[in-house]
């Protein structure tokens, strides 16, 4: 499993690199890839059909999220909630074939994989985006790379074994004291006008979000029965297995460097 993971990020990981310092198009066609997938693995989890209506309207919708954001609702509340009485319809349309619990599965999976990953588009969109982006990229990464290897080496107690048995606290720990490395890393090479205690704030914020999409994740397909989201990713699983901490860290990333920190 670690040679299978070790390779799959040997040969991917310049790939993905390549198109996040690409950007345009070509970074927007791999975020709307990713997030199709993705909500297909969503799908498949529950055991719904690619092909019927619901799962259709669906794929429409997460699209629109990432590329659109929550833009196109000129009038926010008002948009939103026509797109929730459309869902509805549906089931009495399909004669309760889908149910309230079935649409609004597939309407939150839109916005959990849709919307979050617009904000990795927002970020790439910034003049900076394209340091920003491999900011949260390679914060996620150092995070998952040392709560593996301190988690093995140092074990201890578990943080919540009833959703992933073998998460720690010394590897959460070690997760976030590496991306605060990240963080350091990043101001020495930068040395930009903003202070070193920005951008280690800012890794250990990615961090942790990251480590709870983890757990989100991880709670998800225990609640359905499932190992993995998917077998696209050798080693990994599905995409939403590899990228379920990049679904919360990016709007976190987002708001807090770019709001808060003003990047």
């Amino acid at each position: 499993m670690l040679y299978q993971r070790v390779l799959t990020g040997i040969i991917g990981g310049p790939g993905i690199l390549a198109l996040v310092y690409l950007g345009g198009a070509w970074f927007t066609g791999l975020i709307s890839f990713l997030g199709i997938v993705g909500f297909s693995e969503f799908l498949r989890m529950k055991g719904y059909r690619y092909f019927e209506i619901p799962s259709l309207a669906g794929f429409l919708l997460t699209l629109i999220w990432i590329l659109f954001g929550a833009e196109w609702l000129h009038s926010k509340e008002a948009a939103l909630l026509w797109v929730v009485y459309g869902f509805l319809l549906l089931t009495v349309g399909m004669k309760n074939r889908f149910t309230f619990r079935d649409i609004s599965y597939i309407l939150v999976g839109t916005i959990y994989i849709g919307l979050s990953l617009h904000y990795v588009l927002k970020l790439r969109g910034l003049p900076d985006g394209l340091w920003l982006v491999l900011f949260v990229l390679f914060s996620i990464w150092a995070t998952d790379i040392a709560a593996y290897f301190v988690g093995k080496a140092v074990r201890g107690p578990k943080i919540w074994p009833s959703i992933s048995p073998n998460k720690t606290v010394s590897g959460t720990i070690g997760g976030v004291a590496a991306a605060a490395l990240v963080g350091i890393a990043y101001s020495l090479f930068l040395g930009t006008d903003h202070p070193i205690q920005q951008w280690i704030v800012g890794a250990m914020a990615i961090s942790v979000a990251g480590q709870i999409g983890d757990f989100v994740e991880s709670g998800l397909k225990r609640s359905l029965d499932v190992k993995d989201s998917g077998e696209i990713i050798p080693g990994h699983g599905g995409v939403l297995d590899r990228f379920d901490s990049l679904l919360f860290a990016a709007p976190i990333a987002y708001y807090l460097l770019v709001l808060v920190f003003d990047f």
